[in-house]
């Protein structure tokens, strides 16, 4: 499933991001994780390519198992 990056904000973190994984994906992720923290597939929005060079390709990946509202258990 692909989507576009239309209602996904693309910020300056995510183009830094973007440009630290070159050829690979730089996912948007609601909630605050650290680090070391492992992230729940459901709190991870989607994904926004990025090409050889570092640059957002402009398709964004949406996931199928995302639940909005997911809060990080304490």
């Amino acid at each position: 499933m692909s989507g576009n990056d239309s209602e996904h904000e693309i910020t300056e973190d995510v183009i830094k991001a973007a440009r630290e994984n070159a050829n690979g994906w730089v996912y948007k992720i609601e909630g605050s994780y650290g680090p070391t923290e492992s992230v729940p597939p459901e709190a991870i929005v989607g994904a926004w390519k990025v090409d050889e060079n570092g640059n957002l390709t402009g398709e964004f990946m949406p996931n199928p198992k995302y639940q909005s509202g997911i809060s990080k258990p304490k």
